[in-house]
């Protein structure tokens, strides 16, 4: 079938068959591999013999090329008996042609010439021969004399041919080129008429819908076109090569790649080796570095991209489709394979490619190639590039090359370290190892300083502080060769983390930092001659300040400008880490949120479990510090889910501290203490995330009866807090547990004293520690001096966003207003503490709190006549309004559940204030309709 080629049909009918003519008549089809050139030949010869045509057919081929008189044996076949004996015999004999193999003898030439004549006497002829670009020269000869000298009208001849090379260019050239000659070029099917084809296979609305995909991976190339076809007809194809559901993308199987190796390979070998070249690299968008890879010339290059690219294997120079690029790899044999993958390493590094492309070529050889200089160097530009991309699997092979390629024992080390940074953000438990082999050069001063820096910080976390010390002697001494360089800060920036999370490790003391956190101020603008400080040295010395001195606005500030300016990156991961650390300690809970919440999404993403789990501990701390119990359990726990204990080392108190406070809040004691179970390093108690895991357990022991060693627990905290000078209220608020815990020992004054104590350090502004700590002295005063307390509490509370803190201050009001006999006021109080304790988590708090939602007998037993008819008066609005007010709801919770606004919410309550004849929303009955409270 024809598709596509109905104006080239036509044309050739009108020269060869129609209209008046003088002398004979050639015509050449010509076209890219498998663009039905064969196809349209027979389509004209079988038009000739219908209409009473002699047909002289040829078909020539590369493999009989270079026997002489090959076409021309075939054409006499094709001639009556009467003129046979007078063609030549081909072969052995005429190659010892005393004239040469390529001449053709004058006898014979005038021979054929005679031979047409006499056949063209008789009746239109016409000699028809495909791919005549493999004809031999001899044949070519005696068919150019015998056209040029036939003057009879009668005859006609049309080849086909490919691209023109080979011995038999330059005479196939000069024969086609003629004036007279008609050239007819086929072009690759456009996507009508790839739907056209396609309409015959798989039906109207099934061409219509694949006939942009079809032709997208084929450039309408009707062998490639049939290998798709066929491949998803195949029966041992059919079932995974159809497309999938909701796409139209073909899929190319075994057939296809044949039918595309097929088209290469009929171009020939040079053709073939610059399609093996263009596989390798990729691409041909360098012709000058193919030409180089290939050892083909330039010219010949640039022929076989354009054919390639007509025959709809490349466009644009790639390749439409990937399993093209495949099977042309697969089809080089091994031998090949490495010397071609090491030449193209080497060319692209000469040229200054993309690291990452040379390392891809480096990566696929088969170690066949002498091992050169630059292989190695080229390697670490790609590790540093993977690295930078995210590809950490790419970075690690470059990586892990360069180093059984190395014979620099410094450099071995330096790629090792490499290694344990490139994988530490993403598995930490496969970097031990290699880590801990590391910390004996690094203390010798063998490992170079930089590569030293995330040595250092990976010991520290796995607790072996005595090689950390080793190694940061080295780096001092380094650092103070060349002050002032990214060395220094970096050296800088560690000394200001141990002061604020390893400060009680004697080791580690000569390289605490003196004092640098307090170096200010933090606003004083720059001279012109000042550089800015380092984002990494500004982010921890914020962390050590809020530490050490409480909430720092200027510090907090500097905290949320490193936040906004510093991207993560492996190598500013822990500068990130101690900004977002900052705001969480200072309380500033929302910003500190939204940032978690993007950064577990960026980390999430990219698959970097190790930072993921760093930043999922962050965010339990934030929920944990606002109360929200659920979510403390939830984040922490993916914390641990994502990094297992073991790759915690010594931090690991931070996510069980997380975990064990949260659990023992919401009155699940028994998972608390299958947490505190967990064997755990001694070493963490150590550091600062110990302290958290130590007031985790402190308030366990408070809440199950264990006071004694509560309070052993919270003094241990306050010790330590006040030796490594982080005893400030930000940090942990020991004095208040230990409060509670003399509380509950009966030590009134010493509470008080403690509580006292908190509430001094806190200040004066309205802060989530100074609310708890309010709530706890108002435990120690007498019942008439609590109601103050209490209320001040919760209003600080409340401002400050400390939820848990806030149900308990409730409940506690709540209670000592049943004490006094208030018990309006306590019921809506205690409804407000059961609202806020179900809204965090607090199950423990919530059961204490719980009661049958009924009326107060009581005050329906008060309640007169005179009441009963005020309220019979309110509109259901009203009713529901004054209902949801008396429940403990604010305006604007009232607003958003009745859908309703805060200003019609404001007027309902005047009217009910004016018709119940109150004068403030506390006065409003705990019984007014206490079931709408609950459905509304």
């Amino acid at each position: 079938m024809l598709v596509e080629r109905d104006q080239e049909m036509a044309r050739l009918n009108r020269l060869l068959f129609e209209g008046a003519r003088e002398g004979s008549r050639l015509a050449v089809i010509s076209g890219a591999v498998t663009s039905g050139k064969t196809a349209l030949l027979h389509t004209v010869t079988d038009m000739a013999g219908g209409r009473g045509v002699r047909v002289l057919p040829a078909v020539a081929s590369a493999s009989e090329q270079k026997f002489p008189y090959a076409v021309l044996e075939q054409l006499y076949q094709g001639m009556p008996t009467r003129l046979q004996p007078s063609r030549p015999r081909p072969g052995l004999e005429a190659l010892r042609d005393p004239n040469g193999p390529d001449q053709a003898e004058l006898p014979l030439l005038q021979d054929f010439h005679r031979t047409l004549d006499e056949l063209t006497g008789d009746a239109p002829l016409l000699i028809a021969i495909d791919d005549v670009q493999f004809a031999d020269l001899p044949s070519l000869r005696c068919l150019a004399y015998g056209i040029r000298r036939c003057r009879s009208e009668a005859l006609s001849v049309v080849v086909s041919r490919g691209s023109l090379t080979g011995p038999a260019a330059t005479a196939l050239d000069e024969l086609l080129h003629e004036p007279k000659v008609c050239h007819v070029r086929l072009a690759p099917l456009t996507i009508a008429g790839v739907s056209t084809l396609l309409t015959e296979e798989l039906g109207t609305e099934e061409a219509g819908r694949h006939a942009a995909a079809y032709h997208e991976m084929t450039g309408g190339n009707l062998l490639l076109l049939r290998g798709l076809l066929d491949d998803r007809f195949s029966r041992l194809t059919r079932g995974p090569l159809d497309p999938a559901p909701g796409t139209d993308a073909p899929v190319a199987g075994e057939l296809f790649r044949q039918a595309a190796l097929s088209c290469v390979y009929r171009g020939g070998p040079a053709h073939r080796r610059v399609a093996h070249g263009i596989a390798l690299l990729g691409d041909a968008q360098s012709v000058p570095l193919l030409s180089r890879l290939i050892e083909v010339e330039e010219r010949l290059v640039r022929q076989s991209v354009a054919l390639l690219t007509e025959v709809g294997i490349l466009r644009g120079g790639r390749f439409r489709s990937d399993a093209v690029r495949t099977v042309l790899l697969d089809d080089l044999e091994l031998h090949e394979l490495g010397p071609l993958h090491h030449r193209a390493a080497r060319l692209l590094y000469e040229e200054g490619a993309d690291p990452i492309d040379v390392a891809r070529h480096l990566l696929s050889r088969e170690g066949s190639e002498p091992v050169e200089e630059w292989i190695t160097q080229a390697l670490c530009d790609a590790a540093v590039h993977a690295i930078a991309a995210d590809r950490r699997e790419l970075a690690m092979n470059c990586l892990q090359m360069a180093d059984r390629y190395t014979t620099d024992e410094r450099e071995a080390l330096q790629l090792q370290a490499t290694m344990v940074q490139a994988m530490w953000p993403f598995n930490p438990l496969s970097q031990m190892r290699r880590l801990q082999s590391l910390a004996g050069p690094a203390g010798s001063g063998l490992l170079p300083a930089p590569e030293t820096i995330p040595v250092v910080i990976g010991l520290l976390g796995l607790g072996r502080m005595d090689e950390a010390a080793a190694a940061l002697k080295q780096l001092s001494r380094a650092a103070a060769e060349h002050p002032g360089t990214d060395l220094d800060t970096g050296l800088r920036a560690i000394r200001l983390a141990l002061s604020s999370t390893y400060p009680d490790h004697p080791e580690l003391w000569p390289f605490l930092d003196q004092g640098e956190a307090d170096d200010g101020p933090w606003d004083v603008p720059l001279s012109p001659d000042q550089t800015p400080e380092s984002p990494h040295l500004t982010a921890f010395r914020a962390l050590r300040t809020v530490l050490s001195h409480g909430v720092d606005e200027r510090a907090v500030r500097a905290a949320e400008r490193v936040l906004e300016t510093v991207r993560l990156s492996d190598r500013t991961m822990l500068t990130v880490h101690a900004a977002l650390q900052t705001l969480v300690y200072a309380d500033r809970h929302a910003t500190a949120t939204s940032w978690c919440d993007r950064l577990i999404e960026e980390t999430s993403g990219r698959g970097a479990k190790a930072l993921l789990a760093y930043f999922c501990v962050l965010r339990a701390q934030i929920a944990l510090r606002v109360g929200r119990l659920r979510d403390t359990v939830r984040y922490a726990e993916r914390a641990l889910e994502e990094l297992p204990a073991r790759g915690w080392g010594v931090t690991v108190g931070m996510p069980l501290g997380m975990l064990i406070n949260a659990h023992t809040a919401m009155g699940n004691h028994d998972a608390a203490a299958e947490l505190l179970a967990r064997p755990v390093p001694d070493e963490m108690y150590r550091n600062r995330f110990g302290l958290h895991y130590l007031y985790a357990r402190a308030r366990h022991q408070l809440a199950t009866g264990r006071q004694h060693a509560a309070l052993t627990d919270f003094r241990a905290c306050g010790e330590k807090m006040a030796d490594w000078g982080l005893d400030s209220p930000a940090t942990l608020t020991w004095r208040l547990g230990a409060a509670e815990t003399w509380l509950a020992l009966g030590g009134q004054e010493r509470a008080a004293r403690l509580a006292e104590e908190q509430l001094e350090l806190a200040g004066e502004s309205s802060s989530r520690t100074r609310g708890a700590a309010l709530r706890v002295l108002a435990a120690t005063r007498p019942r008439h001096e609590r109601i103050a307390l209490l209320q001040q509490a919760v209003g600080v509370l409340q401002a400050s966003g400390g939820w848990y803190e806030m149900a308990r201050a409730l409940a506690d009001l709540a209670e000592t207003h049943k004490q006094l006999g208030d018990l309006d006021t306590s019921r809506l109080m205690t409804r407000r503490a059961l609202r806020l304790a179900d809204s965090c988590g607090a199950d423990e708090l919530s059961r204490s709190l719980q009661r049958t939602p009924a009326r107060s007998a009581l005050s329906e037993a008060t309640r007169t006549g005179e009441d009963t008819a005020a309220f019979s008066e309110l509109s259901d609005a009203e009713s529901r309004v004054a209902a949801l007010a008396a429940s403990g709801y604010t305006n604007r919770e009232i607003a958003a559940k009745l859908f309703i606004t805060i200003s019609t919410v404001e007027q309902h309550l005047t009217r009910v204030y004016r018709k119940i004849n109150i004068s403030q929303r506390r006065e409003l009955p705990a019984s007014l309709d206490f079931d709408v409270a609950y459905t509304a």
